[in-house]
Formats: C-alpha cells, structure tokens, sequence
C-alpha cells in the first residue's frame, strides 16, 4: 500500500533528521514529514555551529545520552565530504564556586573524562582572547568540539535516503488517530497515511495539536544569537584552532556560550546568553528583530570579556527554545495514542544529544530494546514530584 509504513516521522529537525537516520537501515519503509522546506530558519535546528561537550555541568545522568551520541555523531562524520566536527576543545569559565564550574568538574570526575583545571593566571595564558578577572576558573576539556550544525542535518537525511527512507516537505499532519493496529495520519493538504509507529519531533509546534498532553510541560521562547567579528590584526585569536568553544558565568550567574567560526556560513565568533534574553513565544513562520536592549546587554558582556572583538555585532537573529519545567527534556510514548513516541523540550541544549535520542526513538518504534535508558526524561518525573 503506497501510503502505508511501518514508522513515520513528523519534524525533521535536528532529533528528526537523527531519528530517520537510525530509522533507516532498520525498517523497510519509513516515512519522514516536514512542515517547512528542506533548509529553513524558523525552528531551533539551523545555523552553522553547536556546542559538544560531555563535562557537563548540567549534571551526569546525561552522560550514557552523551557517550553515545558522541560515537554516532563521530560516525557520521566519515559519510560525507563536508567535515562536520571540529576538535576546538571546551573551556568552561567562572567563579570557582560557579555552576559551570563546580558542576562540570564533578561530571568529568564522575565519567572519567579528561580534563585540565586552570587558575586565572593559566587562563589568561592558554586563552589571551579573554580578559580574565582574578577569581575566575576554567575547566579545560580537550575532547570537545563545534558540530557544523546545518551540514551535521543535512547528512542524516542523505543517509536516512540513500538507505531508502522517503521524505516530504511541505506538508505538516494536523490528526493523529489509532487504528486496531497503527496508526492513522492525516495532512493538511488531505492525504491521508497509516504507519505500524509513529515519532513525533515538531519542536516549540509539538504541543499545539499533535500532543496536547505536554502542553502544561512546555513553554516556547524566543532567544536572540548573536555574532562578533575581531578586530584587525586579533583574527588569529579566535580562529577555531586556537579558541575553544566555550561557556563563561559571570559573577552575577548569567550563562554565556560560544563558538568560533566553523564554516562560512558563520560570519564571526556566535555568543549568545543561554540564560537570559528569553522571550515566551507562539511559534510562527517568522522571526521576530532582536531588540536594542538586547543587543545593548550582550554587547557589553562582549566588551568586557573580549577586548580584541568588536562589541558591535555582526549579526543578530532569534531563535527558539522549548523550555520544560526542569530545562530537561521529554523523551518516551504518548500516553494518549499507542505506537506514538516523541521527543520534546531541549530547552536549548538538545542538539548535541540528536543522534542518542534518535537512537533511542528508533529503537523504540521497533520494539528493539534502547542502548541508552531515557526512563529518566519521562514527563511523568513532574507528576511523581
């Protein structure tokens, strides 16, 4: 039956793309459907460069997540002529008291991950495109990397089709409805399709039709990035062999990220707050400018910590987070519909975890058993507290 499959995939973002990968090779038809057209800026996937890192702070039940997609994201790389990681290594700055640092040092203990601890001197030394204050500490991790993020996407989906998935862009599904076995699919445009599984993957859209059941969950934001260029004669500085990407809390606990320019899509070095500067939002088919104020904030962050950057920025975009309670994410089935699995709220740092979670999805979709366990991401965490 041509409008028949054994898992369909709904959103093909980064998770979505990832999921169609691991798809692939397993079933004999799979289906992936996007709302939008193959590249587009609307969602939280595009862009040039992501962050991997595995000290990481946040804490270590993400790490088996981590270790495994950092062995599929090393596999991909081999598939294409693009490279897509680039061993910049990681720095991890702020007071020694600091999230950051307190919480990426005890992860990388904990996981047998190697890294360096830096007092100010060392990082004033090692990194000289910082203007460190004294009571700032570094944790070093040489095992990290910048994802080239759009290419890092596109790559999944050449897989997933070269290893026979089908994709459609353009379309988005409005219904959802079991069958005696399976699911059936309906889209806007009236097709009407049926798969033995179903992943949904939409990102700040998925609670608006497809599972209302995470709506209390999740909340959609609009979050400004931003990119700086150095000044004449400092470009060495921040070339991606001699700057790691990096995070930096400041004394007063905002969260700063960046990365050096990866590929020329980038025009400079890309730092964002990852903390501050969100804006709750409805998703739409639109980017809203980013405001004075905020460009105002970063560009004095910049002017402090990056004297050899100009603090006028090059660029200025929002993009979307899909924040839940905890900043975690929702990972597991529907407790509405059977055979629908989902994956939801990356709250800004999922990207990095793609390829696991696509994994993990797939499997479950075939009733194969995960690699990883994702219990611990289960929306049921909120309704046992």
């Amino acid at each position: 039956m041509k409008n028949n499959y054994d898992v369909v995939v709904i959103g093909l973002g980064i998770v979505g793309a990832a999921t169609l990968w691991r798809l692939a090779p397993n079933c004999k038809r799979v289906l992936g459907i996007e709302a939008a057209g193959l590249t587009h800026c609307y969602g939280s996937s595009h862009g040039g460069s992501r962050i991997f890192r595995r000290a990481y702070w946040e804490g270590e039940k993400y790490l088996p997540l981590l270790n495994r997609a950092d062995d599929l994201w090393r596999e991909l790389d081999l598939y294409g002529d693009r490279q897509l990681l680039f061993p910049t290594g990681g720095v991890f700055i702020g007071p020694e008291s600091s999230r950051v640092v307190a919480g990426s040092i005890e992860t990388a203990r904990k996981g047998g991950i190697e890294h360096e601890l830096w007092n100010t001197s060392k990082i004033r030394h090692n990194l000289p495109a910082y203007n460190a204050p004294d009571e700032m500490r570094a944790v070093y991790e040489p095992g990290a990397y910048a994802i080239s993020a759009s290419d890092a996407r596109l790559g999944m989906l050449n897989e997933a089709v070269r290893q026979g998935a089908v994709t459609l862009f353009g379309e988005s599904v409005t219904t959802l409805e079991n069958l005696e076995s399976g699911v059936r699919l309906r889209t806007r445009n009236g097709h009407t399709y049926t798969a033995g599984a179903v992943i949904i993957t939409t990102g700040p859209w998925i609670a608006d039709h497809l599972m209302p059941e995470l709506k209390t969950y999740l909340e959609p934001r609009q979050v400004p990035v931003y990119w700086f260029t150095p000044k004449n004669g400092s470009e060495h500085l921040f070339s991606h062999k001699n700057f790691p990407v990096f995070l930096y809390e400041l004394p007063d606990g905002g969260l700063l990220y960046g990365v050096p320019s990866i590929n020329s899509s980038e025009p400079g070095v890309k730092i964002g707050f990852h903390n501050r500067q969100q804006n709750p939002s409805i998703p739409a088919w639109k980017t809203a400018p980013v405001s004075p104020k905020s460009i105002e904030e970063i560009s004095a962050a910049v002017a402090a910590i990056f004297p050899n950057l100009d603090c006028s920025r090059v660029r200025a975009k929002n993009c979307f987070y899909t924040v839940s309670h905890d900043e975690s994410f929702l990972l597991g089935p529907s407790t509405r519909l059977s055979s629908v699995y989902f994956a939801s709220a990356c709250s800004g740092h999922g990207f990095k975890f793609a390829p696991a979670i696509g994994d993990a999805l797939a499997n479950l979709a075939c009733g194969s058993q995960t690699k990883i366990s994702i219990s611990a991401f289960s929306p049921s965490r909120f309704e046992d507290h």
